[in-house]
């Protein structure tokens, strides 16, 4: 019973795992196109390699050895990967809310577009 319980929590630390990978992952990769000159690219790679790798996460969950409790393993996964969802988007929420003034934004503007000049008079 308690090498059960043990498992389950590997499974749901496992889709915390592969929940976080994809969505830092996701949100890294929309930073790094925003700065590119080929952004389709980036967002096109990021894709094949998240969801190959999420994939085969879920897919080794699911093909454990205990075949008879498959979609119990599977759905606690799943959860974990959800959770690692809620997490990611309350600390880029966080991140993010530092720019609430205008002064701040215009900053982070500049420094996405570096080749620009200040639209600002000096």
């Amino acid at each position: 019973m308690m090498s059960d319980t043990v498992n389950l929590m590997l499974i749901w630390c496992l889709g915390l795992a592969l929940g976080g990978f994809f969505f830092v992952g996701l949100w890294w990769t929309v930073q790094k196109s925003i700065r590119s000159a080929h952004p389709a690219w980036w967002l096109l790679s990021s894709l094949l390699v998240r969801m190959t790798v999420t994939i085969a996460g879920f897919y080794l969950v699911v093909s454990h050895e205990m075949a008879n409790a498959s979609l119990l393993r599977l759905l606690i996964c799943l959860f974990g990967f959800i959770c690692a969802r809620l997490i990611t988007a309350r600390v880029v929420a966080k991140m993010t809310a530092r720019l609430d003034t205008p002064v701040q934004q215009v900053a982070v503007i500049e420094q996405l577009n570096p080749h620009e000049g200040s639209q600002h008079a000096p």
